[in-house]
């Protein structure tokens, strides 16, 4: 790939020319919706990115000789179009495919070769005037800009571009002969300059699509069990990360989320665990983790609905910031009428986790792991965990401790009444095989009567 296409295309799905256009439909609230359209070497113009109303038009091509755009290419000069129909310069057809009424075409330059325009349209005939055409001279120029920068670079690393052909849905692609690792520094060096921190979220998304479509996720499985029995009753499914860098899974899980990917990372995380639960001996089940976003899509119920939903629990996590209580209730609704359970995961550490259980009244609440810290030493922390039991009880939800770690958790825990429990005391987490050896054998790390 090119440096030019690397502009276009560097930070993916939000590359920074549709972040362009996008702030050209701010700027000119007449159009709804813009194009920046780039030259090829076959005499046409093919539309390497576009926003609003024309955000499916990526990859149609015009010609340079039969088109509004084409002039204001050729000659230099803003075109516009106040009537689409009756303006024998402009594609008609191709006009009222995408919904063009009225548009301004304004050149795109890199110094005296003019390499594409920029247009905004709307559907609306006469929708611009003056004042519209010269906000838009400055947002060409800084196009022009981007563009002529990235070419200069491109000379810079002695990148030899072929000749590209246009096709619809992308770009022509490039011969690419010098270094690749220097031109990929520059193309890296351009996306930050253009947009700060575009080239390190295209570098994440990358990492976390990798880990999507390869072997760098993996599930392993902890015990939940019952402290009045120390039967192994349930396990959770966790994910865990061999791909470079080497992270924790909370950190991989917050780098899907700023690159939008938390959804697709749960998922597959989901669905990898769902695939043990065949293997799991009955009547244990599988706990799984979802996120509000992921709890309430169709997806998940999808992958529940493809297994055994009876023999699962779906913990609700990341509960900060929730607005869309509404919908988590029908979310809920709709797993229970599965067969699903519903948990709330890391109660106990604010305000938003005891909302939760209120608005959604779940089957299980699991107690976070710093309430279970030293609850043998500190006689809030076991107020607060004998409030939760009675809630619990009150509502006919079971009580998960988690992170227990030592005998004298396990033993305050037990005499507060707390039905279930987690931790590396307990049992770590471990492949199915650990899982086989635990039921059959019971030797855990440490035994967990006191």
């Amino acid at each position: 790939m090119g440096i030019r296409e690397a502009i276009v295309t560097a930070s993916d799905p939000a590359i920074i020319m549709e972040r362009v256009l996008a702030g050209a439909l701010v700027l000119v609230p007449s159009a709804e919706g813009a194009v920046i359209a780039l030259c090829t070497k076959l005499d046409s113009l093919v539309f390497a990115a576009a926003s609003g109303n024309l955000a499916d038009s990526v990859g149609s091509v015009l010609s340079l000789d039969d088109s509004l755009s084409g002039l204001a290419i050729k000659s230099g000069v803003t075109q516009h179009c106040q009537d689409a129909p009756s303006d024998p310069r402009v594609d008609v057809t191709l006009a009222a495919e995408i919904g063009i009424v009225s548009m301004i075409c304004v050149p795109l330059s890199r110094g005296k070769e003019r390499v594409g325009v920029l247009v905004l349209a709307s559907s609306k005939a006469s929708a611009f005037d003056a004042a519209d055409e010269s906000s838009l001279a400055g947002l060409a120029h800084f196009v022009s800009s981007v563009i002529d920068a990235a070419v200069e670079l491109d000379s810079c690393t002695g990148e030899l571009v072929g000749s590209r052909r246009a096709t619809a849905g992308a770009l022509g692609q490039g011969h690419l002969a010098g270094s690749t690792r220097t031109a990929r520094a520059c193309s890296t060096f351009v996306a930050n300059v253009v947009c700060p921190g575009t080239a390190l979220d295209s570098a994440a998304r990358d990492r976390i699509k990798r880990t999507l479509s390869g072997a760098g996720l993996s599930i392993v499985l902890q015990p939940i069990v019952s402290l009045s029995t120390g039967a192994v009753v349930e396990v959770e499914a966790l994910a865990r990360f061999a791909a470079t860098p080497q992270r924790g899974p909370d950190y991989w899980f917050a780098e899907a989320a700023s690159v939008g990917l938390s959804r697709a990372l749960e998922l597959c995380a989901i669905e990898r665990g769902l695939s043990l639960l065949p293997e799991l001996p009955e009547p244990l089940c599988m706990a799984v983790n979802a996120g509000p976003d992921t709890f309430c899509s169709p997806e998940l119920l999808a992958l529940l609905a493809a297994s055994n939903p009876s023999r699962i629990v779906v913990e609700l996590t990341e509960h900060v910031d929730i607005e869309d209580y509404p919908g988590l209730r029908r979310a809920c609704k709709a797993l229970r009428r599965l067969g699903a359970k519903v948990a709330i995961d890391d109660t106990g550490t604010g305000f938003a986790s005891l909302s939760l259980v209120l608005e959604i009244a779940p089957e299980l609440i699991k107690l976070d792991r710093e309430l279970t810290r030293n609850i043998d030493l500190d006689p809030v922390r076991r107020a607060l965990a004998r409030a939760l039991v009675a809630f619990g009880n009150e509502t006919g939800a079971e009580v998960i401790a988690e992170g227990i770690e030592t005998a004298a958790e396990l033993a305050v825990l037990i005499d507060l009444g707390i039905a279930y429990g987690q931790g590396f005391y307990l049992g770590r987490p471990g492949s199915l095989e650990d899982l086989a050896t635990l039921l059959r054998t019971g030797d855990r790390r440490q035994p967990i009567l006191v």
